[in-house]
């Protein structure tokens, strides 16, 4: 977990192996790393517009392969072929276009936008973007709440604190690892698309002034469980 400024000034609580913070150079750190991002910026262009155009290549080559041969038989052909689509168009596409790696270096700026990719419109999103989560959603998760709460207790992707129900549990070894191996395969729809939505709630209320529904933990989870069971305060199922 990350310290706040005043348990860092506290050199008394520091756990062994974190004494480097008492001369850590806040200041100097933050310097190199704005130094670094100014040249790596300077050095966008053209090598990068034609990686992202590689990639899209790839991925969408990845897309016709698989839909075209799944409608044969169950093949793991068209399984890894439909996986690496869906994998590449997030990892390797959205996530870096919406962190605004291209805003200034791409010459389509209505598409390869942080403002604009994946968003808009149905036929924009298929085109760029196509998955269980709403990018808008996933921008405020990923963008917003990750990046500035990075592996503290309000990160809504800390796996720590989300599987900590799991952790704590007095069920059997073997009914864990078979609970995390249908959440590998579940995980997007189950927690990841309603949790996005769910901050994309939160930003809304944060923009109009408005309080949290009363009794509202903003860095609990919302699941598909606790959507059928009524405990989302935030939407309905039918709006998910």
């Amino acid at each position: 977990m990350c310290r706040t400024t005043s348990q860092k000034n506290k050199t008394s609580e520091l756990q062994e192996g974190e004494e480097w913070i008492k001369t850590f150079d806040v200041n100097a750190f933050r310097a190199d790393i704005k130094a670094l991002g100014d040249k790596l910026e300077a050095q966008q262009g053209e090598d990068d517009v034609r990686h992202l155009n590689k990639i899209v290549g790839w991925s969408n080559m990845c897309a016709a392969l698989g839909i075209l041969t799944m409608g044969f038989q169950v093949n793991i052909f068209s399984i890894f072929m439909l996986s690496t689509w869906t994998f590449s168009r997030w990892t390797m596409i959205a996530h870096h276009t919406c962190h605004g790696g291209y805003d200034k270096c791409h010459p389509n700026k209505g598409r390869w936008n942080r403002f604009k990719f994946a968003v808009g419109s149905i036929w924009r999103r298929i085109c760029d973007w196509l998955d269980w989560m709403m990018p808008e959603a996933w921008n405020v998760e990923h963008n917003n709440r990750h990046h500035y709460n990075l592996s503290e207790i309000h990160d809504p992707d800390l796996v720590e604190q989300n599987n900590a129900f799991l952790r704590e549990s007095k069920a059997p070894l073997l009914f864990k690892y078979v609970t995390v191996f249908l959440l590998m395969i579940t995980w997007k729809w189950v927690y990841y698309a309603p949790n996005t939505y769910k901050e994309l709630k939160l930003a809304k209320l944060r923009r109009e002034g408005k309080p949290l529904p009363k009794g509202v933990k903003p860095e609990d989870a919302v699941t598909i469980k606790s959507i059928l069971q009524g405990q989302n305060p935030f939407y309905s199922a039918t709006e998910l």
